[in-house]
């Protein structure tokens, strides 16, 4: 089956990186030549540049086509396109999400042109991050030369159609995101503006960021209404959906430049731990844990370390309610990596066996002796170290008892 990702999102872009480095192939159609630039090289990738309508779009397709629609939430154009395109070739299609971010105290309006008429009625400064491509519409602001600011991406085209709308320079901001919430804040401010003009752009798209900024300098948000509700799969769900659809092994997650590790102690009497897994490396960690009082539940479908097991089956979410702290230590990268992604969501501190990436508490040596404890563990480049110095640390305090 062929792979056609329709990308134009961050979301897209990190898809097409999954992709390439799980050694998969695809076709990536971007609509500017600013989308093809920021698409570096990468592994099965081909990018193919230039708008397509519907009957372009069917060209490049047939039933044995898989279509991933990762375009922006407001190109409904381009969606409309392609479920037509999927329609006629008999393509499967589906759907990349960029999910919404609900916020309070904001002006939300249908379309740019109701954005516009509602600056025409009241006043102020405005600061507009809705793109280049609307910008037109709001010409019909009076007095929008002297009012009105448009951040736009750093793109030649886009500037020149900025300046032809009669927008001066000195209005254009030409940048390209992601924006943190200090940079939108010194923006908001440099501009003077009392109105920040954007769309629900998600998480990815820095939607939240611009909210917080708006609140912390007191502007008014006017958000520009997503075109339609739609359905579909997150990122990670993507990726989960064409690794099983097309048989790739996943690729272990990069591990961010390390830092030293916090030595924090805490009591684990009577809190429930989970251990899932059996074999050697679950079994020294359950032994730790219940030695420290911890309430330990393992969940394995069997013991090669020949633990007890109190839920003879695979993982299930619910594994966790309740739970302290958990140790993914089963024998199935994909089971290890939904255990991880299930704690973050539900903040509960994990140690990944086969992963320090994904792990957000690292399993210490313990060194006990003469009233007191010590945990030794590595920064992640020095695993061999960490052995060689429990064991001395472990004579000194033995030595004290």
């Amino acid at each position: 089956m062929k792979l056609v990702i329709f990308s134009g999102t961050s979301e897209g872009h990190a898809l097409c990186r999954f992709v390439s480095a799980c050694g998969g192939n695809a076709d990536v159609y971007v609509a500017t030549d600013y989308g093809a630039a920021v698409m570096e090289p990468m592994n099965g990738i081909t990018v193919h540049e230039g708008r397509l309508d519907a009957a372009a779009m069917a060209g490049t397709l047939d039933t044995d086509t898989l279509v991933v629609d990762a375009t922006h939430p407001y190109a409904a154009e381009v969606s409309q396109n392609l479920h037509a395109a999927c329609a006629h070739t008999g393509a499967e299609y589906v759907r990349l999400l960029r999910p919404a971010i609900e916020g309070e105290d904001i002006v939300t309006v249908p379309d740019a042109a109701a954005a516009a008429v509602w600056l025409s009625e009241h006043s102020g400064r405005a600061l507009l991050t809705t793109g280049s491509k609307e910008l037109a519409v709001f010409t019909a602001v009076e007095g929008y030369r002297e009012r009105l600011f448009a951040r736009i991406l750093p793109d030649a085209g886009a500037l020149q159609k900025c300046l032809d709308f009669g927008f001066p320079a000195a209005h254009l901001i030409a940048m390209q995101g992601p924006f943190s919430h200090e940079l939108n804040t010194a923006l908001l401010r440099q501009t003077r503006a009392d109105i920040l003009v954007t769309k629900d752009t998600g998480k990815a798209g820095g939607f939240a960021e611009k909210l917080s900024a708006a609140r912390e300098v007191g502007a008014t948000v006017v958000v520009i209404a997503r075109p339609c509700s739609e359905d579909g799969r997150t990122l990670e769900e993507m990726q989960d959906f064409l690794t099983a659809r097309f048989g790739w092994a996943q690729p272990m997650p990069e591990q961010a430049e390390q830092t030293p590790r916090f030595p924090l102690f805490v009591s684990l009497a009577g809190k429930k731990c989970v251990v899932f897994g059996a074999g050697r490396i679950a079994a020294r960690r359950v032994e730790v844990l219940r030695r420290f009082g911890a309430a330990v539940t393992v969940v394995a479908l069997d013991s090669p370390a020949g633990i007890a097991i109190n839920h003879v089956r695979d993982y299930e979410k619910s594994d966790l309610s309740g739970t302290f702290l958990a140790v993914a230590a089963t024998n199935n990268r994909d089971v290890n990596h939904r255990i991880a992604k299930d704690c973050e969501v539900f903040h509960i501190p994990c140690s990944v066996a086969d992963c320090a990436a994904e792990s957000t508490f690292f399993f210490p040596a313990v060194c006990e002796g003469g009233g007191l404890t010590a945990g030794v563990v590595s920064d992640g480049t020095a695993h061999g170290k960490t052995a060689v110095a429990a064991k001395r640390i472990r004579a000194v305090l033995e030595g004290m008892a």
